[in-house]
């Protein structure tokens, strides 16, 4: 009876693993893809053509934002009590793929305007700024699963 108990939770641990790195892989892909369509929408074929569907950037920008947060959020809270380095990789890399494009404009914003360094400028565009922070959020989920799993690791050697 035990031995059927243990191979049972055994499978439910794999699943578990696969189900977080799955998560962890799909909210890599979608940083991905936000990143290759947020440089395409700078490009004025690209912006015609998504005009037409009538999205606006904020609506590109909110969906793919939402479901990176959900996606990470799933991935590291499935994985609560694994040990993945894996995971972590995918969900610090996805973290700062989700932050280059919108670090990019920001600063071509300040160059732009470069009062807006001394804080004299009203015009602060905060939808990079937000992009920027839940990045970091994610980044940090990343962080905290790979010092997790790295501190479970050496604690199992000892």
């Amino acid at each position: 009876m035990n031995n059927i108990m243990t191979k049972q939770v055994n499978i439910n641990m794999k699943l578990q693993r696969r189900l977080s790195v799955g998560l962890a892989a799909t909210t890599l892909v979608v940083a991905l893809l936000f990143f290759a369509g947020s440089v395409l929408l700078m490009q004025s074929w690209f912006a015609a053509l998504v005009a037409q569907t009538r999205l606006t950037l904020e609506s590109f920008v909110a969906v793919f934002a939402i479901s990176v947060i959900a996606l990470s959020t799933g991935a590291f809270v499935i994985s609560c009590k694994q040990r993945s380095f894996l995971g972590a990789g995918l969900l610090a890399a996805s973290g700062v793929i989700f932050m280059i494009h919108p670090l990019t404009i920001f600063m071509m914003h300040l160059m732009i305007h470069p009062q807006m360094a001394t804080g004299h400028s009203g015009v602060i565009p905060w939808g990079p700024i937000l992009v920027v922070i839940l990045g970091l959020g994610i980044l940090g989920l990343g962080v905290a699963k790979g010092i997790r799993t790295a501190r479970t690791a050496v604690a199992a050697a000892r």
